[in-house]
């Protein structure tokens, strides 16, 4: 089953927030990374993952994830997810992801949270 993948763009300050549309599969990952990798480079190093549209999600897109959490919070930013579905919450607990990434319910939640 193939469906329409994106990724929807928008600044809170300096705060990146990114909507994933469709599946997070091992066709797509990759252009999930280089998205945030421009965005690195772009002196952005805080990011907001909105899941809300997000219908699956595999291991490689998970592994790349943790591997941009690393990176940005060696220079001092995050990576915080909001609006996980019931599926993809129950993969990122299944994996410990629940563990090392913060997880809200809303955006203003999530953007209040770089503020403490």
């Amino acid at each position: 089953m193939h469906t329409e993948f994106d990724i929807i763009e928008k600044t809170a300050g300096k705060i990146k927030i990114l909507t994933v549309i469709g599946e997070l599969d091992a066709l797509v990952a990759p252009k999930l990374k280089e998205k945030l990798t421009k965005l690195e480079e772009e002196d952005f190093t805080n990011f907001i993952i909105d899941f809300e549209r997000l219908e699956h999600i595999n291991s490689l897109a998970m592994g790349i994830l943790r591997g941009k959490l690393k990176t940005v919070k060696e220079v001092g930013g995050n990576i915080k997810l909001i609006k996980l579905n019931d599926h993809v919450k129950g993969i990122f607990e299944m994996i410990g992801l629940d563990e090392i990434f913060e997880i809200y319910e809303t955006e203003e939640e999530a953007l209040e949270s770089f503020k403490e």
